[in-house]
């Protein structure tokens, strides 16, 4: 949510099992369906509202919506959530596991952001808001009103502080003065936070049954409110300003490389690719949906969403910016200070303030429950698939991970929670994501094939729409763009701040921890299957053709579909693919725990199957 406000800042100032014996259908669950294109297209929108501006378009076009066709492609093919997906080559399935901890990384301090949401929220039922003056036993000295704020800046030394930003740091997060002081959690907070995911847990715990019905809510009421906030803040004095402010490009930084680092990264954690959740939604289609519709009308809503929000923010900043008569680019903050701090602030001195903070908080709740649901649902929907006899226990798997999360998140709560809070927030969700982009885009393109997943695309459609810009996106201009942005985040790459705290090299080496938890899926996995390989090739009986060395053979059966690769349901596998006999066991798997003999025979045959594929 805050990425999203800071990248628009940023570029001004600087679906079911197909087949198995009786025995797997009585213990395993069917997989669910949407009930109704619009829950699908609902959910799509609800986890995928940004902002850009020129930079963005260009991502966009390159990257976002490249990579969101990609996987509804791959999601609606398979029935399988981002764990299960990734098995159109036997070592890159560890590709679905790291894009799922991506989201769970990402779901546990994004559910912070809602507690604080939550917190706001019934704060804001009072007929004055708690943070509109410097009267209150968390203020300091240097709190300044608005009215004040600019005297108070020409007269002093130190630069005064807004009531709304002592109330957020001295009240809301007791912030501590380093991460060292973590302290016990904050019980306020604590129990906003229990409160949020009793909500989350709630809305999914039917999975999308009751998600997708929660999303006719959550995903227009944000419009409803957007658009209340507009027609309030162009009526107020010096909205003119921020609005000229917003829709006049600084041109000078569209050259600058860290503008296009942040529209990538803007990109995607808005329209969520390389994190799982569209692989999860898509799944839940019926096999010959129309997606592709999906993938144009949800693309195009972000971008309208990105343009129609910053009206009803920068004409705010505007006002607020006269009001203190200082400069817009010194009102807005980046990170948690645009929506805890500077929003606030002009909700404070707006007639009817407590009204307009009632409803402000409550679309960042819709807007964060939104795309809450989506991470929460990768994991869950991960655990599902890989183990499909726990499908009869959905309601125990989401309360258990709605738990786990909440316990890992307390220590946000605590008064150096706030340091943690900013650690996750630059690395847990940076620098992985492209790798798992990368990985996609030469999966998808060379090792898989663009042909081959064409095919499959035309298997479902009916048509391969699109091939020559699926192409150039896929096999050129991806995988060469997020090299390049990932290469460029790490030569640039700078220790993260929280203000004028720097951290100490333990919570650095923490923050790289978490980068490599994501991704160290994709090598071990790898290896994992190459060692598969190697055993399984190394049988004398093993059909080879011509002469062929040893280590050739392991990479090409390494790199090969997974026998469980193709549509879920039997009657949609036709072509190359042909009906499945048992997926709750994959032929692979077993063939290692077997003697020499065995291992022979069912090699020989998998090997002709796959040549009949």
């Amino acid at each position: 949510m805050f990425d999203r406000l800071r990248a628009r800042f940023l570029l001004r100032i600087k679906s079911e099992p197909s087949f198995a014996n009786n025995n797997a259908k009585n213990e395993q669950a069917e997989r669910e369906e949407w009930d109704r294109p619009i829950e699908f297209f609902l959910s799509l929108i609800g986890c995928s509202i940004g902002a850009f501006i020129i930079p963005y378009f260009c991502i966009y076009f390159l990257i976002g919506t490249p990579l969101f066709f990609l996987e509804m492609s791959l999601g609606q093919f398979t029935s399988s959530g981002s764990a299960a997906a990734f098995k159109m080559s036997r070592m890159f399935k560890g590709l679905g596991w790291a894009t799922a901890i991506n989201s769970f990384l990402v779901s546990i301090y994004y559910n912070v952001i809602i507690a604080w949401c939550l917190f706001y929220l019934f704060a804001s039922f009072r007929s004055k808001l708690q943070w509109s003056d410097c009267g209150n036993w968390w203020n300091t000295e240097r709190c300044a009103t608005t009215g004040k704020y600019h005297i108070y800046n020409q007269t002093n030394c130190t630069m005064p502080t807004l009531p709304p930003e002592e109330y957020f740091d001295n009240y809301v997060l007791r912030r501590s003065d380093s991460l060292d002081q973590l302290g016990s959690p904050n019980w306020a907070l604590s129990l906003c936070l229990l409160l949020a995911w009793v909500l989350v847990g709630l809305c999914i715990i039917q999975g999308i049954k009751s998600s997708g019905k929660v999303v006719y809510f959550t995903a227009l009421f944000p419009y409803i409110v957007i658009f209340a906030l507009i027609i309030r803040g162009v009526t107020l004095p010096g909205a003119r300003a921020g609005i000229t402010y917003y829709l006049k490009p600084n041109w000078s930084k569209i050259r600058e490389l860290d503008v296009w680092i942040a529209a990538a990264s803007q990109v995607t954690f808005s329209l969520s690719v390389a994190f799982g959740p569209l692989l999860g939604y898509a799944s839940f289609n019926k096999f010959h949906a129309n997606y592709l519709r999906a993938c144009i009308f949800v693309t195009a809503c972000d971008c309208f969403t990105s343009v129609f929000a910053g009206f009803a923010i920068f004409s705010i900043l505007g006002y607020m910016s006269l009001k203190m008569g200082v400069p817009i680019e010194q009102v807005a903050k980046a990170g948690p200070g645009l929506a805890f701090v500077a929003y606030p602030q002009a909700l404070s001195i707006m007639p009817g303030g407590p009204f307009w903070a009632v409803v402000f908080f409550f679309m960042l709740l819709t807007l964060g429950l939104d795309s809450q649901f989506a991470f929460a649902d990768v994991i869950i929907s991960g655990l599902l698939d890989t183990f499909k006899s726990l499908r009869r226990h959905k309601i125990s798997v989401t309360i258990s991970y709605c738990t786990v999360c909440y316990l890992l998140a307390l220590p946000i709560c605590a008064p150096g929670g706030i340091y943690i809070f900013t650690l996750m927030n630059e690395y847990a969700s940076n620098l992985s994501v492209f790798v798992c982009a990368f990985i996609e885009f030469v999966l998808i393109g060379y090792i898989y094939g663009f042909n081959n997943f064409m095919e499959d695309i035309q298997m479902m459609l009916g048509k391969r729409p699109l091939e020559p810009f699926w192409f150039f996106t896929w096999c050129i201009s991806g995988p060469i763009i997020t090299l390049v942005v990932f290469f460029s985040m790490i030569i640039r790459f700078r220790t993260p701040t929280e203000g004028n705290y720097e951290y100490p090299p333990y919570a650095n080496a923490l923050g790289w921890l978490m980068v490599c938890s994501s991704i160290i899926f994709i090598p071990s996995i790898m290896i994992y299957e190459l060692i598969k390989a190697w055993k399984i090739t190394n049988n004398p009986n093993y059909p080879v053709a011509g002469n062929m060395p040893h280590y050739l053979r392991t990479l090409v059966y390494a790199s090969e579909p997974d026998m469980e690769w193709g549509p879920a349901k039997n009657e949609n596998r036709n072509g190359r693919y042909i009906p499945k006999i048992d997926q709750s066991t994959s032929k692979y798997e077993s063939d290692i725990n077997n003697d020499g003999n065995t291992l022979a025979t069912k090699a020989a045959n998998i090997f002709h199957l796959e040549l009949e594929l």
